[in-house]
């Protein structure tokens, strides 16, 4: 009887949770993405020719138009880009916290849009809750949305 007690608190507490989180879900395609495309993808395209026909490779070897790009993404030690349910661990977040003038600071001053605080308390957030993509895969139109910029 103990068990079935349990369970039923448990699936009580679980299911609190879900409408939680269903309720505060945040959705990666148009809340996340929007800051990663405006600080991030200018250095971290996937390899293409710009406009003058010289090849251009991602900064580090770093594609962040992709869910596998921001995913497979280490830092120079082999940290993670984004650990699903660690934002602490996430190396895109600790960049974008480290002083401006630190060198490991990204974006670099005047190179692209720095994260504000309650950018970088989002992102944090979505990570913490499990860095959920939904149906978002790639942005298609990342290379010539850039290029549009210029």
């Amino acid at each position: 009887m103990r068990n079935i007690t349990k369970l039923a608190i448990v699936g009580l507490a679980l299911g609190g949770i879900t409408s939680v989180n269903a309720q505060d879900k945040i959705d990666f395609e148009k809340e996340i993405y929007p800051m990663v495309k405006k600080s991030c993808v200018k250095c971290h395209l996937p390899e293409h020719e710009d406009e003058r026909g010289r090849k251009r490779k991602p900064k580090g070897g770093h594609v962040m138009t992709t869910k596998v790009g921001l995913m497979e993404s280490e830092g120079e030690e082999g940290e993670k880009f984004i650990v699903p349910g660690d934002s602490k661990k996430s190396r895109i977040l600790q960049v974008t916290l480290l002083p401006i003038d630190d060198e490991m600071h990204f974006p670099p001053e005047g190179k692209a849009d720095q994260w504000t605080k309650t950018q970088q308390a989002l992102f944090a957030k979505w990570v913490d809750a499990g860095a959920d993509f939904g149906s978002w895969t790639e942005d298609k139109n990342a290379i010539a949305d850039i290029a549009a910029k210029k």
